[in-house]
Protein backbone atom coordinates (compact mmCIF):
# COMPACT_ATOMS: atom_id res chain seq x y z
CA UNK A 1 0.00 0.00 0.00
CA UNK A 2 1.39 3.44 -0.95
CA UNK A 3 2.32 6.10 1.61
CA UNK A 4 -0.53 8.29 0.28
CA UNK A 5 -3.02 5.49 0.92
CA UNK A 6 -1.68 5.04 4.45
CA UNK A 7 -2.16 8.76 5.13
CA UNK A 8 -5.71 8.64 3.80
CA UNK A 9 -6.55 5.68 6.01
CA UNK A 10 -5.12 7.43 9.08
CA UNK A 11 -7.19 10.52 8.34
CA UNK A 12 -10.38 8.48 7.89
CA UNK A 13 -9.93 6.87 11.32
CA UNK A 14 -8.70 9.98 13.11
CA UNK A 15 -11.93 10.34 15.05
CA UNK A 16 -12.70 6.70 15.62
CA UNK A 17 -11.84 3.52 13.85
CA UNK A 18 -12.48 -0.22 13.96
CA UNK A 19 -9.68 -2.69 14.25
CA UNK A 20 -8.98 -5.18 11.51
CA UNK A 21 -10.49 -8.64 11.10
CA UNK A 22 -13.76 -7.62 12.68
CA UNK A 23 -12.18 -6.95 16.06
CA UNK A 24 -13.64 -4.58 18.60
CA UNK A 25 -13.94 -0.96 17.56
CA UNK A 26 -11.52 1.39 19.33
CA UNK A 27 -11.41 5.13 19.79
CA UNK A 28 -7.93 6.51 20.47
CA UNK A 29 -7.10 8.77 23.39
CA UNK A 30 -6.91 11.92 21.25
CA UNK A 31 -10.43 11.34 20.01
CA UNK A 32 -11.63 10.68 23.55
CA UNK A 33 -10.31 14.08 24.59
CA UNK A 34 -12.35 15.67 21.80
CA UNK A 35 -15.42 13.66 22.76
CA UNK A 36 -15.05 14.85 26.35
CA UNK A 37 -15.09 18.59 25.59
CA UNK A 38 -18.88 19.02 25.77
CA UNK A 39 -19.39 16.80 28.86
CA UNK A 40 -16.48 18.57 30.61
CA UNK A 41 -18.06 21.96 29.87
CA UNK A 42 -21.42 20.81 31.24
CA UNK A 43 -19.95 19.34 34.43
CA UNK A 44 -18.00 22.57 34.97
CA UNK A 45 -21.29 24.44 34.58
CA UNK A 46 -22.88 22.12 37.15
CA UNK A 47 -20.17 23.01 39.65
CA UNK A 48 -20.70 26.73 39.08
CA UNK A 49 -24.32 26.82 40.25
CA UNK A 50 -25.61 25.24 37.03
CA UNK A 51 -25.03 28.48 35.08
CA UNK A 52 -28.26 29.56 36.77
CA UNK A 53 -27.82 33.26 36.12
CA UNK A 54 -29.03 35.26 33.13
CA UNK A 55 -25.54 36.17 31.89
CA UNK A 56 -24.06 32.72 32.64
CA UNK A 57 -26.91 30.96 30.83
CA UNK A 58 -26.45 33.15 27.75
CA UNK A 59 -22.71 32.58 27.70
CA UNK A 60 -23.29 28.83 27.99
CA UNK A 61 -25.56 29.00 24.93
CA UNK A 62 -22.94 30.99 23.02
CA UNK A 63 -20.15 28.51 23.84
CA UNK A 64 -22.35 25.57 22.82
CA UNK A 65 -23.09 27.31 19.53
CA UNK A 66 -19.39 27.89 18.89
CA UNK A 67 -18.61 24.25 19.68
CA UNK A 68 -21.23 23.17 17.15
CA UNK A 69 -19.71 25.41 14.48
CA UNK A 70 -16.27 23.96 15.21
CA UNK A 71 -17.62 20.40 15.05
CA UNK A 72 -19.41 20.96 11.75
CA UNK A 73 -16.23 22.46 10.31
CA UNK A 74 -14.29 19.24 11.03
CA UNK A 75 -14.96 16.52 8.39
CA UNK A 76 -14.31 13.58 10.77
CA UNK A 77 -16.88 14.94 13.21
CA UNK A 78 -19.52 15.10 10.48
CA UNK A 79 -19.29 11.38 9.73
CA UNK A 80 -22.78 9.94 9.99
CA UNK A 81 -24.53 13.32 10.17
CA UNK A 82 -26.47 12.75 6.96
CA UNK A 83 -27.47 9.23 8.00
CA UNK A 84 -29.60 10.52 10.87
CA UNK A 85 -33.34 10.11 10.60
CA UNK A 86 -36.03 11.21 11.11
CA UNK A 87 -34.63 14.74 10.93
CA UNK A 88 -37.50 16.74 9.47
CA UNK A 89 -40.10 15.98 12.18
CA UNK A 90 -37.63 17.14 14.84
CA UNK A 91 -36.64 20.24 12.90
CA UNK A 92 -40.26 21.19 12.24
CA UNK A 93 -41.33 20.70 15.87
CA UNK A 94 -38.36 22.71 17.13
CA UNK A 95 -39.04 25.53 14.70
CA UNK A 96 -42.73 25.54 15.65
CA UNK A 97 -41.73 25.87 19.32
CA UNK A 98 -39.48 28.82 18.51
CA UNK A 99 -42.11 30.25 16.19
CA UNK A 100 -44.81 30.21 18.86
CA UNK A 101 -42.40 31.92 21.27
CA UNK A 102 -41.66 34.58 18.64
CA UNK A 103 -45.39 34.96 17.94
CA UNK A 104 -45.97 35.69 21.62
CA UNK A 105 -43.74 38.75 21.26
CA UNK A 106 -46.43 40.33 19.04
CA UNK A 107 -49.95 41.55 19.80
CA UNK A 108 -51.39 39.38 17.01
CA UNK A 109 -52.03 36.14 18.88
CA UNK A 110 -55.67 35.00 19.29
CA UNK A 111 -57.07 36.98 22.19
CA UNK A 112 -54.73 39.88 21.59
CA UNK A 113 -52.05 41.26 23.91
CA UNK A 114 -52.07 40.64 27.63
CA UNK A 115 -54.12 43.27 29.53
CA UNK A 116 -51.08 44.26 31.60
CA UNK A 117 -49.72 46.19 28.61
CA UNK A 118 -52.87 48.30 28.48
CA UNK A 119 -52.51 49.04 32.17
CA UNK A 120 -48.88 50.07 31.57
CA UNK A 121 -49.88 52.13 28.51
CA UNK A 122 -47.29 50.39 26.32
CA UNK A 123 -47.29 48.52 23.03
CA UNK A 124 -48.75 45.12 23.82
CA UNK A 125 -47.77 41.47 23.25
CA UNK A 126 -48.98 38.07 24.35
CA UNK A 127 -45.99 37.59 26.65
CA UNK A 128 -45.93 39.69 29.79
CA UNK A 129 -42.13 40.05 29.64
CA UNK A 130 -40.63 40.37 26.17
CA UNK A 131 -37.01 40.48 27.38
CA UNK A 132 -37.40 37.26 29.37
CA UNK A 133 -39.01 35.51 26.40
CA UNK A 134 -36.17 36.54 24.06
CA UNK A 135 -33.63 35.24 26.56
CA UNK A 136 -35.48 31.92 26.79
CA UNK A 137 -35.50 31.65 23.01
CA UNK A 138 -31.72 32.07 23.06
CA UNK A 139 -31.49 29.25 25.60
CA UNK A 140 -33.63 27.06 23.34
CA UNK A 141 -31.23 27.69 20.45
CA UNK A 142 -28.36 26.69 22.74
CA UNK A 143 -30.20 23.49 23.66
CA UNK A 144 -30.68 22.78 19.95
CA UNK A 145 -26.93 23.21 19.43
CA UNK A 146 -25.96 20.81 22.21
CA UNK A 147 -28.56 18.30 20.97
CA UNK A 148 -26.89 18.31 17.54
CA UNK A 149 -23.50 17.91 19.22
CA UNK A 150 -24.89 14.83 20.97
CA UNK A 151 -26.12 13.55 17.61
CA UNK A 152 -22.67 14.02 16.05
CA UNK A 153 -21.02 12.07 18.86
CA UNK A 154 -23.66 9.35 18.83
CA UNK A 155 -24.03 8.73 15.10
CA UNK A 156 -21.33 6.05 15.05
CA UNK A 157 -21.75 3.36 17.67
CA UNK A 158 -18.02 3.33 18.53
CA UNK A 159 -18.09 7.08 19.08
CA UNK A 160 -21.31 6.81 21.09
CA UNK A 161 -19.90 4.16 23.43
CA UNK A 162 -16.66 6.09 23.83
CA UNK A 163 -18.63 9.24 24.64
CA UNK A 164 -20.53 7.41 27.36
CA UNK A 165 -17.24 6.06 28.78
CA UNK A 166 -15.71 9.55 28.84
CA UNK A 167 -18.91 11.06 30.25
CA UNK A 168 -18.93 8.57 33.13
CA UNK A 169 -15.24 9.17 33.87
CA UNK A 170 -15.77 12.93 33.93
CA UNK A 171 -18.95 12.37 35.95
CA UNK A 172 -16.91 10.46 38.52
CA UNK A 173 -14.48 13.38 38.78
CA UNK A 174 -17.43 15.75 39.18
CA UNK A 175 -19.01 13.50 41.83
CA UNK A 176 -15.69 13.24 43.72
CA UNK A 177 -15.32 17.05 43.76
CA UNK A 178 -18.92 17.42 44.94
CA UNK A 179 -18.44 14.79 47.66
CA UNK A 180 -15.17 16.29 48.90
CA UNK A 181 -16.71 19.77 48.95
CA UNK A 182 -19.62 18.42 50.99
CA UNK A 183 -17.49 16.48 53.48
CA UNK A 184 -15.05 19.35 53.95
CA UNK A 185 -17.81 21.92 54.42
CA UNK A 186 -16.66 23.80 51.35
CA UNK A 187 -19.85 23.74 49.31
CA UNK A 188 -21.78 27.00 48.97
CA UNK A 189 -25.25 25.62 49.71
CA UNK A 190 -25.98 25.32 53.41
CA UNK A 191 -28.32 22.84 55.06
CA UNK A 192 -26.35 19.62 55.46
CA UNK A 193 -27.20 18.13 52.05
CA UNK A 194 -24.86 17.46 49.15
CA UNK A 195 -25.67 19.89 46.33
CA UNK A 196 -23.24 18.99 43.55
CA UNK A 197 -22.39 22.63 42.94
CA UNK A 198 -26.02 23.73 42.58
CA UNK A 199 -27.96 25.99 44.91
CA UNK A 200 -30.48 23.16 45.38
CA UNK A 201 -29.61 19.64 46.46
CA UNK A 202 -32.62 18.39 44.50
CA UNK A 203 -30.99 19.62 41.28
CA UNK A 204 -27.86 17.69 42.15
CA UNK A 205 -30.01 14.60 42.70
CA UNK A 206 -31.21 14.74 39.09
CA UNK A 207 -27.64 14.73 37.78
CA UNK A 208 -26.48 11.95 40.10
CA UNK A 209 -29.60 9.95 39.28
CA UNK A 210 -28.88 10.21 35.55
CA UNK A 211 -25.25 9.19 36.11
CA UNK A 212 -26.35 6.25 38.29
CA UNK A 213 -28.63 4.83 35.59
CA UNK A 214 -26.08 5.28 32.77
CA UNK A 215 -23.34 3.89 35.03
CA UNK A 216 -25.50 0.88 35.79
CA UNK A 217 -25.94 0.22 32.07
CA UNK A 218 -22.18 0.49 31.61
CA UNK A 219 -21.65 -1.99 34.44
CA UNK A 220 -23.97 -4.48 32.74
CA UNK A 221 -22.15 -4.03 29.43
CA UNK A 222 -18.70 -4.54 30.93
CA UNK A 223 -19.83 -7.64 32.81
CA UNK A 224 -21.09 -9.22 29.60
CA UNK A 225 -17.91 -8.33 27.76
CA UNK A 226 -15.92 -10.27 30.37
CA UNK A 227 -18.17 -13.33 30.11
CA UNK A 228 -16.15 -16.55 29.78
CA UNK A 229 -12.98 -15.10 31.29
CA UNK A 230 -11.55 -16.17 34.64
CA UNK A 231 -12.89 -14.62 37.82
CA UNK A 232 -10.00 -12.21 38.34
CA UNK A 233 -10.30 -10.84 34.81
CA UNK A 234 -14.05 -10.41 35.23
CA UNK A 235 -13.49 -8.50 38.46
CA UNK A 236 -10.87 -6.36 36.74
CA UNK A 237 -13.29 -5.52 33.93
CA UNK A 238 -16.08 -4.41 36.25
CA UNK A 239 -14.01 -2.80 39.01
CA UNK A 240 -14.00 0.72 37.58
CA UNK A 241 -17.65 0.72 36.38
CA UNK A 242 -18.69 -0.63 39.78
CA UNK A 243 -16.71 2.09 41.57
CA UNK A 244 -18.42 4.72 39.44
CA UNK A 245 -21.89 3.40 40.32
CA UNK A 246 -21.02 3.27 44.03
CA UNK A 247 -19.80 6.88 43.90
CA UNK A 248 -22.88 8.11 42.06
CA UNK A 249 -25.28 6.30 44.40
CA UNK A 250 -23.44 7.66 47.44
CA UNK A 251 -23.74 11.23 46.17
CA UNK A 252 -27.39 10.67 45.25
CA UNK A 253 -28.32 9.46 48.73
CA UNK A 254 -26.39 12.33 50.35
CA UNK A 255 -28.51 14.85 48.43
CA UNK A 256 -31.39 13.55 50.58
CA UNK A 257 -33.76 14.20 47.69
CA UNK A 258 -36.79 12.00 48.22
CA UNK A 259 -38.15 12.28 44.70
CA UNK A 260 -34.68 12.21 43.17
CA UNK A 261 -33.98 8.86 44.81
CA UNK A 262 -37.45 7.55 43.89
CA UNK A 263 -37.07 8.62 40.24
CA UNK A 264 -33.66 6.93 40.04
CA UNK A 265 -34.98 3.72 41.58
CA UNK A 266 -37.82 3.62 39.03
CA UNK A 267 -35.48 4.36 36.10
CA UNK A 268 -32.94 1.78 37.27
CA UNK A 269 -35.71 -0.78 37.72
CA UNK A 270 -36.97 -0.13 34.19
CA UNK A 271 -33.43 -0.53 32.84
CA UNK A 272 -32.83 -3.81 34.68
CA UNK A 273 -36.22 -5.26 33.68
CA UNK A 274 -35.76 -4.14 30.07
CA UNK A 275 -32.28 -5.63 29.94
CA UNK A 276 -33.47 -8.88 31.46
CA UNK A 277 -36.27 -9.21 28.89
CA UNK A 278 -33.94 -8.45 25.98
CA UNK A 279 -31.23 -10.83 27.21
CA UNK A 280 -33.10 -14.00 28.10
CA UNK A 281 -30.93 -16.58 29.77
CA UNK A 282 -28.34 -13.97 30.82
CA UNK A 283 -29.92 -12.64 33.97
CA UNK A 284 -26.97 -12.94 36.34
CA UNK A 285 -25.52 -9.47 35.49
CA UNK A 286 -28.94 -7.91 36.04
CA UNK A 287 -29.41 -9.61 39.38
CA UNK A 288 -25.91 -8.65 40.52
CA UNK A 289 -26.37 -5.03 39.46
CA UNK A 290 -29.69 -4.82 41.27
CA UNK A 291 -28.14 -6.36 44.36
CA UNK A 292 -25.32 -3.79 44.26
CA UNK A 293 -27.82 -0.92 44.28
CA UNK A 294 -29.82 -2.45 47.12
CA UNK A 295 -26.77 -3.18 49.27
CA UNK A 296 -25.21 0.25 48.76
CA UNK A 297 -28.51 1.99 49.46
CA UNK A 298 -29.08 -0.09 52.58
CA UNK A 299 -25.56 0.54 53.90
CA UNK A 300 -25.86 4.28 53.38
CA UNK A 301 -29.33 4.54 54.84
CA UNK A 302 -28.73 2.26 57.83
CA UNK A 303 -25.12 3.21 58.49
CA UNK A 304 -25.73 6.50 60.20
CA UNK A 305 -26.88 8.63 57.30
CA UNK A 306 -30.22 9.97 58.49
CA UNK A 307 -30.38 12.89 56.03
CA UNK A 308 -32.88 11.18 53.77
CA UNK A 309 -34.90 9.60 56.56
CA UNK A 310 -35.23 12.87 58.44
CA UNK A 311 -36.69 14.56 55.38
CA UNK A 312 -39.57 12.12 55.32
CA UNK A 313 -40.72 13.65 58.61
CA UNK A 314 -41.44 16.85 56.68
CA UNK A 315 -43.21 15.09 53.81
CA UNK A 316 -46.74 16.14 54.86
CA UNK A 317 -45.73 19.78 55.24
CA UNK A 318 -43.86 19.84 51.92
CA UNK A 319 -46.81 18.22 50.21
CA UNK A 320 -49.09 21.00 51.41
CA UNK A 321 -46.63 23.65 50.15
CA UNK A 322 -46.30 21.96 46.75
CA UNK A 323 -50.08 21.63 46.52
CA UNK A 324 -50.49 25.34 47.20
CA UNK A 325 -47.93 26.20 44.50
CA UNK A 326 -49.43 23.81 41.95
CA UNK A 327 -52.98 25.01 42.58
CA UNK A 328 -52.10 28.69 42.17
CA UNK A 329 -50.09 28.19 38.98
CA UNK A 330 -52.51 25.68 37.46
CA UNK A 331 -55.25 28.28 37.86
CA UNK A 332 -52.95 30.83 36.21
CA UNK A 333 -52.59 28.46 33.25
CA UNK A 334 -56.37 28.01 33.04
CA UNK A 335 -56.74 31.80 32.87
CA UNK A 336 -54.55 31.90 29.73
CA UNK A 337 -54.54 28.36 28.33
CA UNK A 338 -53.67 28.84 24.64
CA UNK A 339 -50.46 30.88 24.64
CA UNK A 340 -49.70 31.18 28.32
CA UNK A 341 -47.81 34.22 29.57
CA UNK A 342 -44.62 33.84 27.54
CA UNK A 343 -41.44 31.82 28.00
CA UNK A 344 -39.39 32.90 31.01
CA UNK A 345 -42.22 34.78 32.67
CA UNK A 346 -42.57 32.67 35.80
CA UNK A 347 -41.43 35.40 38.20
CA UNK A 348 -43.82 37.93 36.65
CA UNK A 349 -46.78 35.55 36.87
CA UNK A 350 -45.85 34.40 40.36
CA UNK A 351 -45.87 38.00 41.59
CA UNK A 352 -49.29 38.64 40.05
CA UNK A 353 -51.03 35.60 41.56
CA UNK A 354 -49.86 36.05 45.16
CA UNK A 355 -52.63 36.40 47.70
CA UNK A 356 -52.74 36.66 51.45
CA UNK A 357 -53.45 32.91 51.59
CA UNK A 358 -50.60 31.68 49.37
CA UNK A 359 -48.00 34.39 49.97
CA UNK A 360 -46.01 32.30 52.46
CA UNK A 361 -45.64 29.53 49.82
CA UNK A 362 -45.01 31.66 46.72
CA UNK A 363 -42.89 34.61 47.78
CA UNK A 364 -39.52 32.79 47.77
CA UNK A 365 -39.83 30.34 44.86
CA UNK A 366 -38.29 30.85 41.42
CA UNK A 367 -39.99 27.94 39.64
CA UNK A 368 -43.26 26.04 39.80
CA UNK A 369 -41.62 22.83 41.10
CA UNK A 370 -43.51 21.01 38.36
CA UNK A 371 -41.98 20.95 34.90
CA UNK A 372 -45.26 20.32 33.09
CA UNK A 373 -47.34 23.00 34.82
CA UNK A 374 -44.60 25.55 34.16
CA UNK A 375 -44.40 24.62 30.46
CA UNK A 376 -48.15 25.02 30.14
CA UNK A 377 -48.23 28.25 32.12
CA UNK A 378 -45.43 29.88 30.12
CA UNK A 379 -45.99 28.47 26.62
CA UNK A 380 -49.67 27.55 26.76
CA UNK A 381 -51.14 24.55 24.98
CA UNK A 382 -50.03 25.92 21.59
CA UNK A 383 -46.39 26.27 22.64
CA UNK A 384 -46.08 23.28 24.97
CA UNK A 385 -47.55 20.74 22.53
CA UNK A 386 -44.72 20.84 19.96
CA UNK A 387 -42.18 20.79 22.82
CA UNK A 388 -43.71 17.65 24.33
CA UNK A 389 -44.04 16.01 20.91
CA UNK A 390 -40.40 16.81 20.13
CA UNK A 391 -39.17 15.11 23.29
CA UNK A 392 -41.57 12.22 22.76
CA UNK A 393 -40.35 11.58 19.20
CA UNK A 394 -36.69 11.68 20.32
CA UNK A 395 -37.28 9.17 23.11
CA UNK A 396 -39.45 6.95 20.88
CA UNK A 397 -36.70 6.84 18.24
CA UNK A 398 -34.19 6.07 21.00
CA UNK A 399 -36.30 3.12 22.19
CA UNK A 400 -36.66 1.84 18.63
CA UNK A 401 -32.92 2.23 17.97
CA UNK A 402 -31.98 0.03 20.95
CA UNK A 403 -33.16 -3.02 19.02
CA UNK A 404 -31.42 -2.00 15.78
CA UNK A 405 -27.84 -1.26 16.79
CA UNK A 406 -25.28 -4.02 16.32
CA UNK A 407 -23.23 -3.14 19.39
CA UNK A 408 -24.03 -1.17 22.50
CA UNK A 409 -27.68 -2.08 23.01
CA UNK A 410 -27.29 -1.97 26.80
CA UNK A 411 -25.68 1.47 26.63
CA UNK A 412 -28.49 2.72 24.40
CA UNK A 413 -31.07 1.38 26.84
CA UNK A 414 -29.28 3.13 29.68
CA UNK A 415 -29.48 6.49 27.89
CA UNK A 416 -33.20 6.07 27.32
CA UNK A 417 -33.86 4.96 30.90
CA UNK A 418 -31.87 7.93 32.24
CA UNK A 419 -34.46 10.25 30.68
CA UNK A 420 -37.00 8.81 33.12
CA UNK A 421 -35.08 10.38 35.99
CA UNK A 422 -35.63 13.84 34.48
CA UNK A 423 -39.25 13.23 33.53
CA UNK A 424 -40.27 11.74 36.89
CA UNK A 425 -38.30 14.14 39.07
CA UNK A 426 -39.74 17.01 37.03
CA UNK A 427 -43.18 16.36 38.54
CA UNK A 428 -42.11 17.78 41.90
CA UNK A 429 -39.00 19.84 41.26
CA UNK A 430 -37.37 22.30 38.90
CA UNK A 431 -34.02 20.71 37.96
CA UNK A 432 -34.72 21.09 34.24
CA UNK A 433 -35.13 24.84 34.72
CA UNK A 434 -31.41 24.92 35.57
CA UNK A 435 -29.52 25.75 32.32
CA UNK A 436 -26.66 23.26 32.74
CA UNK A 437 -29.03 20.37 33.53
CA UNK A 438 -31.25 21.22 30.56
CA UNK A 439 -28.15 21.25 28.32
CA UNK A 440 -26.90 17.99 29.86
CA UNK A 441 -30.20 16.26 29.11
CA UNK A 442 -30.34 17.72 25.59
CA UNK A 443 -26.86 16.28 24.94
CA UNK A 444 -27.97 12.84 26.19
CA UNK A 445 -31.14 13.05 24.07
CA UNK A 446 -28.95 13.70 21.03
CA UNK A 447 -26.78 10.69 21.89
CA UNK A 448 -29.71 8.32 22.25
CA UNK A 449 -31.49 9.65 19.16
CA UNK A 450 -28.46 9.18 16.89
CA UNK A 451 -27.01 6.09 18.58
CA UNK A 452 -25.32 3.97 15.92
CA UNK A 453 -27.31 5.33 12.97
CA UNK A 454 -24.24 6.01 10.81
CA UNK A 455 -23.49 3.55 8.01
CA UNK A 456 -19.81 4.55 8.09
Amino acid sequence: MSETSHRRRRRSTAFAGPSSKGGPERVDWRSRIVLGVVPALLFAAHLTFGANHVAAAQWLSVVLGLLLVAALAAPPARIGLFDLKPVWPLAVLFLITLGVAAWSLTPFTPGGPHPIWTWADMAGSSTVNRSATILEMTKLVGLGCVFVLGCLQGARSDRARATVDVLLALGAVYAAIALLSFLSGGQIMAGGRLSGGFLSANSGASVFGILTVIGLANLLRRWRQAKGADVMKQLGEVAVPLAFVLLFVTCLVLTASRMGVAATVVAAGVLLLWDMIENKGRRLPVLISGAVLLVVGAVLLLGGNDLLWSRFDALDRDTLVRTSIFTAHWQAFLDSPLFGYGLGTFNDVNSQIMTAENYKDLWLIRATHNLYIQWLEEAGIVGATPMVLLIGVIIAVGVWRTGKVRKGQTTARGLVAASLVVLIHGTTDYALQTPSIAAFWAFLLGLQFAFGQSRA
